[in-house]
C-alpha cells in the first residue's frame, strides 16, 4: 500500500471516531431507548481508534521505522 492510502484510513479512523464522540456529546444518548445509541457510539469509538492504529502502524512499517524479524 502506499502512504496515500495508509494517510487515508489514519484519517477515516479519526473522522468516524469524532463522529461517534459528537454523538455521545450531544446529550440525546441519555433519552429513553438511548442505550443502543450508547452501544452503537461505543462501536464507532472503537473502530474508528483501531483503524487509526492499523494505518499509523501500517504507515510506520513501511516507511521501515519498525523491525521486521530476521534483520539484525
Amino acid at each position: 500500500m502506499t502512504k496515500a492510502l495508509w494517510g487515508w484510513l489514519i484519517a477515516a479512523g479519526l473522522l468516524l471516531a469524532r463522529i461517534a464522540y459528537l454523538n455521545l456529546d450531544e446529550g440525546g444518548v441519555g433519552a429513553a431507548g438511548g442505550g443502543s445509541a450508547e452501544v452503537m457510539a461505543l462501536v464507532l469509538l472503537t473502530g474508528g481508534l483501531l483503524a487509526g492504529l492499523l494505518g499509523i502502524a501500517g504507515m510506520l512499517g513501511m516507511l521501515g521505522w519498525v523491525p521486521r524479524p530476521g534483520n539484525q
